[in-house]
């Protein structure tokens, strides 16, 4: 037969692939379901690599080195099986690692019993080489404790063939789809328990070529390549090209699944930019945001939005959505993000439109008396509304022109800003008049902070042009109120009223509403 002679080479070409299979695999190591398989695969490894060297050994010593060498991959093989399949399928994390640690006990004193049974022989009755079509190696004839401790460990294959057959029981179409490759794959290594000794094939390393199957299935499976089909790459092109970001997570909060714009977005709102966030928790992107942390914790589908802090920050759209619980695995999440800056961008420039006045930044008069209406009173507090007019406003327009009046008009704004920003509600009402509205303790405390403005203007000097300054002088009228029933119509009139006679006695004066100007009432 021609092809036994490269028996060897095939034997590392079957090491290699299972390497690859298992270093490609490490990324996913912390990720329920797939944190074994990259074990199992290096055990197969393993178990490829001594058996080739058994072969091309030339002594029987060395033969018999690297027959030794194959049996702790060989016996460890089975318990890994079990543990990927048991991961894959119910995803424990907590007791499994102590169970395998258990039932290794007894493969841990078999390895040891086999290195050291030159010595007593508990193991092995007879040791030779056999030569089958051409292929020379080790044979052995065990003892019944050896036998035993074997059917122990290939326990744990018929057992994992179980889990896995049990799992597919009423799953849906798509579990029994994904999983059959793996069944198929698994039944190989299984099978030859039983079918090796029936059909007397002796061949050396034949048992390491029945784990292939199993291991390629199972990368396959639990990964799914997207080489492996047509359809799976171009669903991987779609995924990683949308525009919004996908996170698939775990029942345990594990980020099993995420695109590039994903993890660019996550990465933004969770502060944190790790190399990959595959394998992570989402805990990072919770702990920032409380609301969605809450609709999370609850399994609470839903739209939800995000903003980053800090100037030009982000602004993100969140879609929750909860996978389908079933009998095999817990309710895990998915998350969709949609970066919605430039949207709440434009939605800010719109109100901003139609709230604020474009030269002077104060609010609009509709929107100014919206916010008044709204105002309220506060408790021991009455509500005190000032309208200011710039005197003699035609003059500067005709004596500088209209970009000094403007200049002019965005000073006194700026005042206004830095004076009632926090206080009260400020606004432009018409083409020189502004208005004010804030709290007052009583009607002698409006007419002083209106009479400290008036003052505060006068004394104040506006530079033009860098070469022209001209000082301002304004016209106050207020309106003073402790009831909660008085419109702001009515308030509106009285200060109006009260301007009207700033105006028309002098200028440069305070009066409040129905009473004589505040010269008249300070002396009183």
């Amino acid at each position: 037969m021609p092809w036994i002679q490269g028996y060897p080479y095939y034997l590392i070409m079957g090491s290699i692939l299972s390497l690859y299979m298992g270093v490609k695999a490490y990324q996913f190591r912390k990720t329920p379901g797939r944190r074994y398989l990259w074990i199992l695969m290096l055990l197969v490894s393993w178990i490829f690599a001594a058996t080739a060297g058994e072969i091309m050994a030339i002594s029987f010593g060395a033969k018999l080195w690297w027959k030794n060498l194959q049996q702790p991959p060989l016996f460890m093989s089975t318990i890994f099986t079990y543990a990927v399949i048991k991961d894959y399928v119910s995803r424990s994390t907590a007791e499994l690692p102590r169970r395998l640690f258990l039932y290794s006990i007894p493969v841990f004193a078999y390895v040891l019993l086999i290195f050291t049974d030159s010595y007593h022989h508990l193991m092995r009755s007879e040791v030779g080489v056999a030569i089958e079509a051409g292929i020379s190696g080790v044979m052995v004839q065990p003892t019944l404790l050896s036998m035993c401790l074997i059917a122990y460990d290939q326990l744990f294959g018929v057992y994992a063939l179980y889990l896995l057959t049990a799992s597919m029981w009423g799953a849906p179409k798509y579990y029994l789809r994904r999983n059959l490759l793996l069944l198929g794959g698994l039944l190989v290594p299984v099978a030859s328990i039983f079918l090796l000794p029936i059909l007397k094939i002796t061949v050396t390393g034949f048992t390491a070529f029945t784990y292939l199957p199993a291991t390629i299935a199972a990368y396959f499976t639990v990964f799914r390549d997207p080489y492996l089909a047509l359809y799976p790459l171009d669903k991987n092109k779609i995924f990683e090209n949308m525009k919004d970001g996908i996170v698939v997570i775990d029942p345990h909060d594990i980020i099993m699944d995420i695109n590039e714009n994903g993890a660019m977005m996550l990465s933004d709102l969770s502060g944190e930019w790790p190399s990959t966030w595959l394998g992570k928790n989402i805990t990072p992107l919770l702990v920032q945001h409380t609301e969605l942390a809450q609709a999370y914790r609850q399994r609470r589908a839903g739209e939800y939005e995000i903003e980053v802090a800090g100037p030009g920050g982000s602004y993100y759209g969140v879609s929750l959505i909860v996978t389908e619980p079933n009998e095999l695995e817990t309710t895990g999440i998915l998350l969709v993000f949609s970066d919605q800056s430039q949207k709440k961008r434009y939605e800010r420039e719109l109100l901003h439109q139609a709230t604020v006045d474009d030269l002077t930044g104060l609010y609009n008069r509709r929107h100014f008396m919206g916010l008044v209406q709204k105002h309220g009173l506060r408790e021991g507090k009455g509500t005190a509304l000032l309208l200011f007019d710039i005197d003699d406003f035609k003059l500067i327009n005709d004596t500088y022109g209209h970009l000094a009046g403007d200049q002019a008009l965005v000073d006194l704004s700026s005042k206004i800003l830095s004076v009632y920003k926090d206080i009260g509600i400020s606004g432009r009402v018409g083409g020189e008049e502004f208005a004010v509205c804030f709290f007052a303790s009583s009607e002698a405390a409006a007419l002083e902070e209106a009479e400290f403005f008036r003052t505060m203007i006068r004394e104040h000097v506006v530079n033009l042009d860098g070469r022209n300054t001209i000082s301002l002088t304004v016209s106050i009228g207020i309106a003073f109120t402790q009831r909660g029933d008085v419109t702001f119509e009515t308030l509106y009139r009285e200060a109006d009223e009260a301007l009207y006679l700033s105006k028309t006695t002098g200028k440069d004066k305070v009066t409040l509403g129905g009473q004589p100007p505040v010269g008249e009432v300070l002396k009183s």
